[in-house]
């Protein structure tokens, strides 16, 4: 009879009392039975630590309470320092699991043993729930050739993620200096760098969006995407990460944090945070050539307001504001291309968009590895 690995899943909370119920039943409704749940409450203010003590007797489930608040990085180091097994699943407080999703990713472990990763789709909530496949076709392919996606746009939700515990054993934890964000993306490149990573084209984990009292929220008020980008970088440039890239998957990652701090800064901007969008923008600036032009950055600035929103099918107007205003400025002409898609976006809606780009080259150009059946 071949022997089931044990999984361990550990949720970090903090003032999570709406949605860590939620998470802990998703856990504990597995059709997979050979894993342990790890519970740190991170000295919540609020209603959470109740709620997790009524799990305190169940068997498979260990409860730890924070005297002191140790902020998501640490919290994230402690729970990996007490997991135990072969397998490490962490699932954010107001997030939780499809019932299969131990019994799925346990499968692509054993048939693939050399894989270091897996990672989901998901079914993203925010007024809406729609499904989020990065890729058509599950997967599992050597790291290094999954890299540049990976740099250039981090396609991972860190709740979908289960780590083969040894790697976090050779390659250690999260950066606990990076601001609570962007961590996550670091510890999947250092993870992809290093080893095999599979994928399962489906929607197993349920991830909510900008939760308005969470990480990210806080992230956009106060900045802290550039200034976690520039502690990622700096270990790069001094060596002090368990990897190194190569002049092209540098490249690759600066045009994936230009993405991301562009994004950031088109939600302050709407937020009215002028001082974080100032931030944003004068870190992309370090990630483009020198001497850009004040000119061109606004113009970056509100092309990617009017991605992000047209992106979204209930902001299509304020999309359309942002890509009318990006016309005001001179728009990079290298980039001429993805202007006209911006336009393409607005004029057919996101759905024929997507329908359109996904049956053309948007998918294709991703070499999937070995393909799972």
């Amino acid at each position: 009879m071949e022997t089931q690995p044990l999984v361990s899943v550990f949720i970090p909370a903090y003032n999570a009392e709406k949605t860590i119920r939620q998470a802990i039943e998703s856990v504990l409704a597995q059709t997979y039975p050979n894993y342990r749940l790890l519970i740190l409450d991170d000295a919540s203010t609020d209603g959470t630590a109740d709620i997790i003590n009524r799990y305190a007797a169940h068997p498979q489930v260990t409860i730890y309470h924070h005297p002191e608040n140790l902020g998501v990085n640490r919290n994230w180091n402690r729970g990996l320092a007490l997991c135990q097994g072969e397998l490490v699943a962490r699932l954010d407080a107001d997030d939780y699991y499809a019932p299969d999703y131990l019994a799925q990713i346990v499968a692509l472990f054993q048939k693939f043993p050399d894989t270091s990763l897996v990672f989901t789709g998901a079914n993203l909530l925010s007024d809406r729930s729609v499904v989020e496949l990065p890729y058509t076709e599950s997967w599992v392919k050597r790291g290094r050739d999954f890299l540049p996606d990976l740099l250039r746009r981090c396609p991972i939700r860190a709740s979908s993620v289960c780590v083969r515990q040894s790697c976090y054993q050779q390659l250690g934890g999260v950066i606990e200096e990076m601001p609570n964000i962007h961590e996550d993306w670091e510890m999947w490149v250092r993870i992809a760098a290093t080893g095999n990573v599979g994928y399962i084209a489906k929607p197993l984990v349920y991830y909510r969006l900008l939760n308005p009292s969470g990480c990210t929220s806080l992230a956009i008020k106060n900045a802290r995407s550039p200034a976690a980008c520039a502690i990622w970088l700096n270990r790069l440039a001094e060596g002090s990460l368990p990897y190194q890239l190569t002049n092209a998957e540098l490249s690759f990652l600066k045009q994936g944090m230009l993405e991301l701090v562009l994004a950031f800064a088109a939600f302050a901007l709407e937020a009215g945070y002028e001082d974080s969008v100032q931030k944003h923008l004068d870190f992309a600036r370090q990630l483009l050539p020198a001497g850009t032009k004040d000119n061109v950055m606004q113009a970056r600035l509100y092309a990617r307001a009017a991605e992000v929103f047209l992106m979204e099918g209930d902001r299509r107007q304020k999309g359309w504001q942002y890509l009318l205003k990006s016309m005001q400025y001179r728009f990079p002409p290298v980039e001429f291309g993805r202007f006209l898609k911006l336009w393409a976006r607005g004029l057919l809606g996101n759905t024929l968009f997507n329908f359109v780009r996904n049956q053309t080259v948007a998918r294709n150009n991703f070499s999937v590895g070995t393909p799972v059946p």
